[in-house]
């Protein structure tokens, strides 16, 4: 049951540091949501320009100004995604207390991080091809095989994503791990991940489903909404991480 007291252990781990998750989540969203307002103004780009149904840039937008904000956009989110997840990170495993209404940002670590998710997903890509390679021989006279092939085949490299990606909370405290160490340290714990990753799915749902029957209430229903939606719930993921790498790396007992 080792998937279940990691996910539990990732659960307890949020909803008791309330105060820290409030403090290391809201100061980055903030300035993300004013910078990318802040550009979207700067560019020239009318509110229009967010409607899902329009189907060419509204007047006066160029080409170049909608793919300078797509960048900015883009680089702003990831900027502000690992910036939480690595002050999350070294909160839990170095007591790094955040202070004030900003956890300190950490250019260095914060880039580490990206350096290693990007490792991590092109090695995913990678990885996919000899799947991709099988699915197209088989073609469509053995759909059905190869939709199972293709089913088996991903869970299996969710499983080894998740392996690997211990060298996340690694690079955030500035220890790093090379695959080779994340792979060895994780050897006989597919069956833990995979009932991990199943309770954690099904945790999302439920809440997600419970959130959208409280939405009906005026207010404090959308605001718990957007609270578990856009804090808790990451957190909880990004809590995984850290717990993996508590267990699989420092050995930490499971409390």
């Amino acid at each position: 049951m080792l998937g279940w007291q990691i996910f539990l252990h990732s659960v307890r781990m949020v909803f008791g540091n309330l105060k820290q998750v409030l403090q290391i989540t809201v100061g980055p969203a903030l300035i993300a949501t004013i910078v990318i307002v802040g550009v979207f103004l700067a560019l020239g780009i009318p509110l229009e320009a967010l409607d899902d149904n329009a189907g060419e840039l509204p007047p006066g937008v160029t080409a170049g100004s909608a793919f300078v904000f797509v960048v900015v956009l883009i680089a702003v989110m990831f900027v502000t995604m690992f910036w939480i997840a690595v002050s999350w990170h070294r909160f839990i495993l170095l007591e790094e207390y955040p202070t004030g209404i900003l956890p300190t940002f950490r250019f260095d670590r914060i880039l580490a991080y990206f350096g290693r998710v990007l490792l991590l997903g092109i090695l995913m890509m990678i990885a996919y091809i000899p799947m991709g390679l099988v699915a197209a021989v088989l073609g469509e006279s053995l759909a059905l095989l190869s939709i199972i092939l293709v089913i088996v085949y991903t869970v299996f490299l969710v499983i080894c994503f998740y392996r690997l990606s211990i060298i996340l909370p690694a690079a955030a405290i500035g220890s790093p791990i090379s695959l080779g160490d994340a792979w060895n340290n994780t050897t006989g714990i597919g069956g833990a991940i995979l009932l991990l990753l199943l309770v954690a799915f099904l945790f999302q749902v439920l809440v997600q489903i419970a959130f959208t029957v409280l939405a009906i209430i005026p207010v404090l229903g959308v605001l718990l909404t957007v609270f578990f939606s856009t804090l808790i719930l990451p957190m909880i993921n990004v809590s995984i991480l850290t717990t993996m790498y508590g267990v699989f790396i420092e050995k930490r007992a499971l409390s």
